[in-house]
């Protein structure tokens, strides 16, 4: 293994690389930019973790300022893409069919909830790729969503059944939480467990992620499915080798490759968009199963397709499948900050890799 540690002579600050593969680059460049970033060298960011990997392992790792490799920030909406893996080993045990009504699934748990009529041809590909017309982040977002001690996960479907639609189910893209949150209660119906149980064993437990979590179900009775998770950058690394290898991670199958080849398959190409996140903007034109594709424009020296699955706080997962690498940034500035330092950070990677 070799160790690359840069000592910044602030007394608070530490940045340090590492890499565990078998092949060797030097990423001192790519170093040099991301620590940029850090507030300490006069950039936006108190801390940062990095990560990039293949199908085989980490290539490269680097943390700085407040942050280390085994920091915990809020995921925010990166946790869409770890939710969607979840519920698709669902569809790989033949227990969840993605076009399937989910009022089926209501209906044969007993109807724990009232799902009404106007929202009865609402399907998993439809939540999970935020057609279903349920009120994305632009316009009346239940409030049941920040509300992860207070009430349960029924509860808070319950409120989301109530809503009024945005759009007419699968006719309009609309990003938000609340066709997650409804989905996630979905797969609690129909595993018999709570979230996070059924989480840990869909997805956690197999890769052997030691961070990532939704919180202590005991005490987060209603957890944010599209954004309420949190993990370090090795974990969540590892996540993207999930996806880049087809579903197997070191030898070990977690996803079928049918449903990992999902997540990153366009739904949204012939749909109007009616709302996408603040930087997000029409240079990732589509979306599959919790992530992003980017326009070719974005990634020159490889051919794609690139997908992606950043979040609020500025945590900014990415995949490159001509390439096949994976990177994670983490950090606690914003979802601008964290495409920021993924465009510095791609022509970079790039230009080693290819």
């Amino acid at each position: 293994m070799r160790h690359l540690c840069l000592i910044l002579l602030t007394g608070l600050l530490a940045a340090c690389g590492s890499s565990t593969s078998n092949r060797s680059y030097d990423f001192s460049a790519l170093d040099a930019k991301l620590d940029s970033y850090l507030s300490a060298n006069g950039g936006p960011v108190a801390g940062y973790a990095f990560a990039l990997v293949d199908r085989d392992g980490l290539l490269h790792t680097r943390a700085g300022g407040d942050k280390t490799l085994y920091s915990t920030p809020s995921l925010a909406s990166a946790s869409k893409m770890p939710a969607a893996a979840a519920i698709l080993t669902l569809v790989d045990q033949q227990k969840l069919d993605l076009d399937t009504p989910v009022k089926q699934y209501i209906d044969a748990a007993g109807d724990p909830i009232n799902w009404p009529n106007d929202k009865a041809a609402i399907t998993m590909r439809m939540l999970l790729s935020h057609t279903s017309g349920l009120p994305g982040l632009g316009n009346d977002s239940p409030q049941c969503l920040d509300q992860v001690l207070s009430l349960t996960l029924q509860q808070c479907a319950q409120i989301i059944a109530n809503t009024v639609l945005a759009a007419q189910p699968g006719s309009a893209f609309i990003y938000g939480g609340a066709d997650y949150q409804v989905a996630g209660y979905i797969a609690t119906l129909i595993s018999g467990e709570n979230w996070q149980t059924f989480f840990s064993a869909a997805i956690t437990t197999p890769l052997g992620l030691s961070s990532f979590t939704y919180g202590n179900p005991d005490t987060v009775t209603n957890p944010r499915i599209a954004g309420g998770a949190v993990a370090n950058v090795r974990d969540y690394a590892k996540l993207l080798r999930m996806v880049l290898g087809g579903g197997a991670v070191d030898g070990r199958r977690v996803l079928s490759s049918g449903s990992t080849q999902l997540l990153t398959t366009d739904l949204i190409a012939d749909l109007p968009v009616l709302f996408r996140p603040e930087g997000l903007s029409s240079d990732y034109p589509g979306y599959g199963l919790g992530m992003w594709l980017s326009d070719p424009s974005l990634h020159p020296g490889s051919n794609g397709p690139e997908w992606s699955d950043p979040g609020l706080s500025g945590a900014t997962p990415w995949v490159d499948f001509d390439i096949a690498y994976g990177a994670v940034i983490l950090i606690d500035e914003g979802t601008q900050t964290g495409i920021d330092m993924w465009n510095d950070a791609r022509p970079l990677i790039i230009a080693k890799l290819k």
